[in-house]
C-alpha cells in the first residue's frame, strides 16, 4: 500500500469479511497454475511468447491506473499489483533471454561440424573469363 500512496493513487479499503477477494483469491490462483503447468513440461516457447504480452499489458494498466484518477480500478491494490508484476516479469523477460542465448551456445558448440558443413555445401566458387 506504501507505493501506492507514494505515487498518490487512491487508497482502496479492503474488508476481511468480503466475498469478492475469495473470488480474485481463486483466479489468482488460476493464473499460477496456468504457469506452473508449462514450466513442469519445460515449455519455453509458451513463456518466450507469454512475459513480453503480459510485461506489456501491465505496463498500460500501470500508466492506466496513474492517468486516470476517477477510475474504477484507479486504486492503491491494482496499482501495487501491476507494479510488481511488470517488475517480476522483467526478471523473468531476462532469465529467459540469458537461457536462450546459454541454450543457443550449447546448440552451436555440439552441434558445430554439421553447421560447418552445411556452410561448406552453400559456397559456391565462380569463375571469371579474364
Amino acid at each position: 500500500m506504501l507505493l501506492g500512496q507514494a505515487m498518490q493513487v487512491q487508497f482502496a479499503k479492503v474488508d476481511p469479511t468480503n466475498p469478492l477477494l475469495g473470488f480474485v483469491g481463486v483466479i489468482l490462483f488460476t493464473f499460477a497454475l496456468c504457469d506452473l503447468i508449462p514450466i513442469l513440461a519445460e515449455n519455453l516457447d509458451y513463456f518466450d511468447s507469454l512475459v513480453p504480452t503480459r510485461l506489456a499489458f501491465y505496463f498500460a494498466l500501470c500508466a492506466y491506473t496513474y492517468f486516470a484518477k476517477q477510475s474504477i480500478v484507479s486504486n492503491s491494490l491494482v496499482f501495487t499489483y501491476s507494479f510488481l508484476e511488470i517488475w517480476l516479469n522483467f526478471l523473468i523477460y531476462n532469465n529467459l533471454r540469458d537461457e536462450k542465448y546459454y541454450r543457443m551456445k550449447k546448440f552451436i558448440e555440439e552441434h558445430s561440424d554439421e553447421i560447418r558443413a552445411a556452410q561448406d555445401e552453400q559456397v559456391t566458387i565462380i569463375k571469371t573469363d579474364d
